[in-house]
């Protein structure tokens, strides 16, 4: 009887740990954007991803995305490509959705939510910023898309 006790004890603290520790992404844990440049371009993998559905709440990018996996974990950058050359004018700013599939080849639909914190590219004087976001898709296409982070 003692170690039928001990066991739903057991069983009960890890559900309730197990379902505590499970937190909703919201603007205070956005996630931060790489930086990438000449130097570290290829630093971070692109293996294919959609985007299902994107926008900007406050100062976060809020990312539903796609992608072929379920045997191995999965890696989501957002990564803002710095310009070679800082003589205006500048093009805007522009993201890249960088997954790395750690070569899971199995061929489960995965949909997942991000969120990352854009505060980094508002522009001082302004009360918006039209910002590019690129993806390589599934043919090893990149596609481009143009938003707009309201401040």
């Amino acid at each position: 009887m003692k170690h039928v006790f001990i066991s739903i004890l057991v069983i009960s603290i890890v559900w309730l740990v197990a379902c505590t520790e499970q937190v909703e992404m919201s603007q205070d844990n956005c996630l931060k954007y790489a930086e990438l440049d000449y130097s570290n371009y290829d630093s971070l993998k692109t293996d294919p991803i959609t985007v299902i559905s994107a926008k900007v709440d406050g100062d976060c990018l809020l990312l539903n995305l796609q992608y072929g996996g379920g045997c191995k974990e999965h890696q989501v950058n957002l990564a803002l490509t710095l310009p070679e050359c800082g003589t205006p004018p500048l093009p805007p700013p522009t993201f890249e959705i960088r997954h790395n599939a750690n070569g899971d080849v199995c061929k489960a639909l995965i949909t997942k939510d991000y969120s990352f914190d854009i505060f980094g590219i508002k522009e001082k004087g302004k009360s918006q910023t039209e910002f590019i976001l690129n993806t390589k898709n599934s043919s090893g296409v990149w596609q481009s898309t143009t938003y707009t982070y309201k401040y």
